[in-house]
């Protein structure tokens, strides 16, 4: 008997495709721009917005989206009564959305709420009752959620722009009110892995301090920390993410550049970003350590690249990356990307303001092939009565924002968590105390990525299953 598929990393390094970038196929049409996306750990994209139809279909507000990008019919219409800004895919597949609406399926529901994957309210996430617009979300390991924009009060709570709730929707209290003012709106929030909060947006006060422009961290009880960022640097973030290894990434919109950081809010040298002639909106971040970004600029380290453009991981311009031409329509070159996310398989959706992408009619939503390889395999090495996991992740596709969780399934069915992997050369590794030898048993990791509007809209990716007395066929996701 065969105990366990394995596979050796020089098996996962393919030749770079040739190919160059091109549009695909992928047209869903919603009716209006979508404000953001998120993609599930299946490969459907869930796209979020004002839009009332995606296609032939009626939708409010989120729609999902089949790989091929068709409207998905098992995800209902959740009746949306406004605008969607942002949307998060929790860890047992339901959805959180965020933004400018006070229902969802007839019910109450104030700037945030909770869907079942069928796209149904869950009844169970209560109306958190904000008194204004939810613009991004970030999820915590514990299932806390926390949530910015430009609100004061959740319900009877006096909070200002950023908030944490409990996993059922209640007001945390255990997070403090942030002083955040002035110009109200936060629209950008990273979790670092010691629990910190790392925020950007409109303000000029964080924690009741003067001077404290656009940028600021707070400790997991909402503590100011007046130490961060390290350098004397105001940034204005359009997107913002945290990287696996703890270096912080940011694009400016003050600057039209990238930023990089480390963990305690100092510039890494080594990193010098091409500069864009306009906004970016959102980027991800690649295994590879390159970097898609989007957003309103027509031209990016001096070279023609319309709304779309990768940089390589040191910033500067890739080269490689074709300009696939955003645009509003055959005489307006300048076309807008509020959200961008990598899948698994490589290729980049992007939602926005355009209709044409490379000549081809698009209406707001476009998927780019690159042409570059991204591999991704769970390789399980037994040792006794355990085994070392590891999670190879190559090439292209969506970087994780933190590390992922191992999961463990005695039917291949129902998974629970056996604890977070660490990061290794090329990917994720732990050691967990199963014996091949023993009864079957099934192994799979699941992470999350950052990626839509001001990558606030969290998405995820997993890995291929494993059985510990089958060999899988291809063992890639």
């Amino acid at each position: 008997m065969r105990y366990f598929a394995i596979a050796t990393l020089a098996s996962l390094v393919v030749a770079r495709g040739v190919a160059a970038q091109s549009v695909d196929a992928y047209a869903p049409a919603p009716l209006g721009p979508p404000a953001s996306l998120a993609i599930q750990a299946d490969g459907k994209v869930l796209i979020t917005g004002n839009f009332s139809q995606v296609g032939t279909d009626t939708r409010h507000g989120v729609a999902r989206l089949d790989v091929d990008g068709s409207v998905d019919e098992t995800f209902g219409d959740p009746y949306v009564n406004g605008n969607v800004i942002a949307v998060a895919v929790a860890p047992d597949g339901k959805l959180l959305i965020g933004g400018a609406f006070t229902e969802v399926g007839g019910q109450p529901r104030h700037s945030m709420a909770r869907l079942n994957a069928d796209g149904s309210l869950d009844a169970s996430f209560a109306d958190p009752g904000f008194n204004e617009s939810v613009w991004v979300i970030a999820l915590q390991p514990d299932g806390r959620i926390f949530a910015g924009g430009s609100f004061t009060a959740i319900g009877a709570h006096a909070q200002n722009y950023l908030a944490r709730l409990d996993a059922n929707g209640a007001f945390d209290a255990s997070f403090a009110d942030p002083e955040l003012c002035c110009d109200p709106l936060v629209d950008a929030v990273a979790l670092q892995a010691n629990g910190d909060v790392l925020v950007g947006g409109a303000f000029s006060q964080a924690g009741g301090q003067n001077d404290r422009f656009y940028f600021a961290r707070f400790s997991a009880n909402g503590t100011f920390d007046p130490s961060f960022p390290a350098a004397p640097i105001e940034p204005q973030p359009g997107a913002l993410t945290v990287a696996p290894d703890g270096s912080i990434y940011l694009s400016n919109n003050g600057t039209g550049l990238m930023m990089k950081l480390d963990a305690n809010g100092t510039p890494v040298g080594g990193f010098g970003s091409a500069a864009t002639d306009g906004e970016i909106y959102s980027f991800a971040l690649q295994p590879n350590g390159k970097i898609l970004i989007g957003g309103t600029f027509a031209n990016v380290g001096g070279v023609p690249h319309h709304a779309l453009a990768r940089l390589d991981a040191d910033g500067s311009l890739d080269a490689s990356f074709a300009d696939v031409h955003l645009s509003f329509d055959a005489t307006n070159p300048a076309g807008f990307v509020y959200g961008i996310a990598a899948q698994a398989d490589g290729k980049v959706v992007a939602v926005g303001n355009f209709t044409l992408a490379d000549s081809v009619p698009r209406q707001y939503v476009a998927r780019v092939a690159t042409g570059d390889y991204a591999k991704s395999a769970l390789v399980v090495q037994p040792d006794g009565a355990s085994v070392g996991v590891t999670w190879y992740r190559l090439g292209d596709g969506p970087e994780l924002g933190a590390a992922p969780t191992l999961l463990h399934s005695t039917d291949g069915v129902a998974f629970a968590a056996v604890g977070p992997m660490t990061r290794v050369a090329n990917g994720w590794r732990a050691s967990a105390p199963f014996d091949v030898r023993g009864a079957r048993f099934y192994l799979e990791v699941a992470g999350m990525t950052g990626s839509g509007a001001e990558d606030g809209s969290p998405g995820q990716v997993a890995s291929a299953i494993y059985s510990s007395d089958t060999i899988f066929a291809d063992g890639f996701e």
